[in-house]
């Protein structure tokens, strides 16, 4: 848990508030991408997320986390 609260301070403290639509946004770079979803991955298991619900839960961690970092949000993570 220390690891994941340290990934997430680290990207509060990166991180700005911007109120642009998502259009405007830059897309994330990739590995920021593959970062963040793995990060999700992980907080799911804490949380024992069911199976079904892993999908929307990991996309839904991700983009919120894209968000505050001012980049636009994904569709889907692979």
């Amino acid at each position: 848990m220390n690891k994941l609260s340290a990934v997430f301070t680290l990207l509060a403290l990166v991180s700005f508030t911007t109120l642009a639509d998502d259009s405007s946004l830059p897309p994330a770079p990739a590995a920021d991408i593959a970062q963040l979803k793995e990060v999700c991955q992980q907080m799911a298991s804490e949380d024992q997320v069911e199976n079904a619900e892993l999908k929307q839960y990991v996309l839904d961690c991700v983009n919120d986390q894209l968000t505050e970092m001012g980049y636009k949000s994904v569709t889907e993570v692979n």
